[in-house]
């Protein structure tokens, strides 16, 4: 066997899961039991336990007494898809349970996530698979580290009067008395240099380096270790060093009518001033200081005054007045100036400009309204801000408004391309205001040989105090033409006028069209009917006498004619149930002989829809006439 083939051995036999076991290039095989085996699996195994720590028996045999053993056959499972789901929820259980990289490492199942600073298992969709065990650096274990420094930049707790570095879940079993009165997690509060490791110094002088790291007189007697030594000349100064109720350790560093172990001298103003009164410091402070024992800096100036501390002026390139009082970074009163000493401008923000030499202005958009409402907290020190616009459009008129919530001050300049800037308005009110700047006086665009903004205007917005909103805008609209206007509104209706009555006609086209269609389908369908010819014969009036056919006529109606008017057509309908009968009819003179003019003979043709047969049906009762005197009708038929 190979070296480079037991390797792979021993690795595979290292892993206790299905998943670890297999998603590697040792070509190893899971043969459940949390056994893995470089070769085939050869017999049947126990299922007990899925993983356990390798470092701590004891734990591992506990674990084993919680799972009854049962016979099973051996998996061999060579691919990742193939693993048992089971195990998972008992690996993630673990492995989440594991606190800090070097425990989680320690584990063949778990990983350290370094970017969440989580313990996360091997599963078969971890992303966590690709990597390597040798891809995961543990930092130093935080007691290994010996100074402040580093071990507050591992996430440590510094001990300040232990010199001790112990781990954040470690603090109170290492110090289960108290024994650690102050520490610290911020690099910033450390009391030693990074070089200051404490090794091989003594207990004493650990303790005046300890010491000497205070200030103040209050700071100093809090530690129970230290004492303040007064200089004598009644102004607050003094050294913090280690001592007792009695004297310092070194009795040489300080005189005992100097030492102060239990409360402070009555006159406390930190080397700024005298105390005539033996404890009010003398107003107004001197070197730059304020405050009732002189201890912070003036305004506009930072530092830290405690003890014969020094304070400086805030260098904000003069766009700022005050800054931190501790660091020194600067409170810009302009909105869109940045920077520790306001030395950029917000170009994230569409500022820009050169605050060194000018300030910062807001790039305002053509033909856009711009709201700026300055009312968060860390607003509260602007009282400036300033805006530019270049209009684009040669021929027309530049539109500028700007509306202010409080009481604020404006300027307005215009810069010409070769020619200086020069102020248009100053000191103007800025609650409402509206201007027109018309492109006859002003030139605008761009220039043809640099491409650059031939005029330029800027805004400037000063002496206001937060909450404040801002709108502002400049406009080219073009200017309404009242003639051009209603020429075209006039254009337009008479168009419109025009397709509606073109329209119209073409409608009534083909309405018409239409019925004529119509019509003629009719005609075809009315020259599809069957016909036929009737012979008529018409009397003349001329040979009527009239009072003869008056007569005639009543003695018609006593008594029917048996050769009364026959009908010239008869067209059945469906089912020849019923018929349309037609007759031919005489109009109607008005005792005239001839038929007035536009009659055609007087004649006129009768439609009637009748029956055909006689619908009614016989009566079952006996009549007492007999039969034959009862009358018969000569026409059977009879209307609807």
């Amino acid at each position: 066997m190979t070296s480079e083939l037991l390797n792979d051995v021993m690795r595979c036999q290292e892993q206790s899961n299905c998943q670890s076991c297999v998603a590697n290039s040792y070509g190893c095989t899971y043969c459940g039991n949390g056994i893995c085996t470089r070769e085939r699996c050869r017999e049947s195994t126990l299922i007990t336990t899925l993983f356990y720590d390798s470092g701590n028996q004891q734990k591992h045999q506990q674990q084993q007494q919680q799972f009854v053993p049962a016979a099973v056959p051996m998996a061999n499972i060579k691919r990742l898809e193939n693993c048992p789901k089971t195990e998972d929820f008992m690996i993630i259980t673990f492995c989440e349970q594991l606190h800090s990289c070097h425990a989680c490492s320690a584990n063949m199942d778990c990983s350290w996530d370094a970017e969440h600073n989580r313990c996360r298992p091997y599963l078969s969709n971890s992303s966590h698979l690709n990597r390597t065990r040798d891809d995961i650096v543990c930092p130093q274990p935080c007691a290994t580290l010996t100074n402040c420094h580093n071990c507050t930049e591992d996430e440590c707790i510094w001990c300040q009067n232990e010199q001790r570095c112990v781990d954040r879940n470690a603090y109170t079993p290492s110090f289960p008395y108290g024994q650690c009165r102050e520490w610290t997690t911020h690099s910033a509060k450390c009391r030693s240099s990074p070089s200051n490791t404490g090794v091989g110094r003594s207990t004493a002088a650990q303790t005046s380096a300890q010491c000497g790291f205070y200030n103040s007189c209050t700071q100093c007697l809090d530690d129970p270790a230290c004492g303040w030594c007064d200089d004598g000349s009644n102004t607050g100064l003094g050294n913090c060093i280690a001592g007792g109720a009695m004297s310092p350790y070194d009795v040489n560093e300080c005189p005992l009518n100097h030492w102060f172990f239990t409360s402070c001298p009555s006159c406390n103003c930190n080397g700024h001033s005298h105390c005539p009164d033996n404890n009010i410091c003398e107003q107004p402070c001197s070197n730059l200081t304020t405050g009732y024992h002189c201890e912070k800096c003036s305004k506009g100036y930072w530092g830290n005054p405690i003890n014969g501390g020094h304070c400086q002026k805030c260098e904000c390139n003069g766009q700022g007045e005050n800054c931190q009082p501790d660091t020194g970074k600067c409170f810009c009163n302009t909105k869109g100036i940045v920077g520790d000493h306001c030395e950029k401008c917000d170009t994230s923000n569409h500022y820009n400009g050169d605050p060194i030499k000018s300030s910062c202005y807001y790039e305002l958009t053509i033909d856009y309204q711009f709201t700026f409402n300055l009312s968060k907290k860390e607003d509260r020190h602007f009282t400036k801000i300033n805006f530019r616009n270049s209009p684009q459009k040669p021929e027309i008129d530049a539109d500028f408004t700007i509306t202010c919530s409080v009481p604020a001050k404006m300027d307005i300049s215009v810069k010409r391309a070769g020619i200086k800037e020069k102020f248009l308005f100053a000191g103007i009110n800025c609650s409402t205001f509206r201007q027109r700047f018309p492109k006859t006086e002003y030139s605008f665009g761009h220039s043809p040989e640099d491409n650059s903004s031939i005029t330029t205007f800027y805004v400037f917005v000063h002496d206001f105090r937060p909450p404040i909103w801002i709108q502002i805008a400049f406009s080219q609209y073009p200017k309404l033409n009242l003639q051009q206007f209603f020429i075209t509104f006039s254009t337009c209706f008479l168009l419109l006028l025009l397709m509606a009555a073109v329209l119209w006609k073409i409608k009534q086209k083909y309405d018409m069209f239409r019925r004529r269609q119509r019509l003629f389908v009719e005609m075809e369908q009315m020259a599809s009917r069957p016909f036929s010819q009737v012979v008529v014969e018409i009397e003349n009036r001329d040979n009527i006498d009239l009072t003869h056919t008056m007569e005639g006529v009543t003695h018609l109606t006593k008594k029917r004619k048996k050769d009364c008017p026959s009908p010239i057509a008869l067209e059945p309908c469906s089912g020849n149930r019923a018929a349309v009968l037609s007759l031919l009819v005489r109009l109607p003179t008005g005792g005239l002989q001839h038929a007035p003019a536009g009659q055609s003979a007087g004649l006129a043709v009768a439609s009637a829809l009748v029956t055909l047969g006689n619908p009614r049906r016989p009566s079952i009762e006996h009549t007492k006439e007999p039969k034959s005197k009862r009358k018969q009708s000569q026409h059977p038929d009879s209307c609807t």
